[in-house]
């Protein structure tokens, strides 16, 4: 499948690597379609890319990335939602904002992270019960997170 881009031009994408977001993003229930780019070889920093919006593309990391003890309590209906029945196989991200002209500032939303189930390509963005910040500075994460908001 050819996806096309504003950040990364067309970019031919395995059919099967589509995740499916039966409920949307935050603020784009109606876009459901997504692929998952990387940045680059060097930076954990990933884009995830609408399918059908080439203007959407919201920067991502892994949650784990961010904080190795990062843990969240998943519902049973997210659970259900994502074609699951136990968390092992979960993999958890979070969306970073990069200010424009000045990266030091990027934060990492830890309290809606974006789970995905890696065997059926569903995904959901969650609200997590746990109290993380909405602005997590990557000032205070590790570095090579830091040097791909840079």
């Amino acid at each position: 499948m050819k996806v096309t881009t504003t950040r990364f031009g067309a970019v031919e994408v395995p059919d099967n690597d589509v995740l499916s977001f039966p409920s949307g993003v935050l603020g784009f229930p109606e876009v459901r379609r997504y692929v998952m780019l990387d940045h680059n070889e060097q930076t954990p920093l990933k884009w995830l890319q609408a399918v059908d919006r080439p203007e959407l593309a919201f920067p991502l990391v892994a949650a784990t990335d961010l904080l190795g003890d990062y843990h969240i309590t998943v519902s049973p209906d997210d659970l259900a939602s994502l074609g699951m029945e136990a968390t092992q196989e979960i993999q958890a991200f979070v969306i970073l904002t990069i200010p424009n002209g000045a990266p030091e500032r990027s934060t990492a939303n830890l309290k809606a992270p974006i789970l995905m189930n890696p065997r059926t390509h569903l995904a959901r963005q969650i609200l997590a019960a746990e109290d993380y910040p909405i602005r997590y500075s990557l000032s205070e994460a590790p570095a090579a997170v830091v040097q791909c908001a840079g």
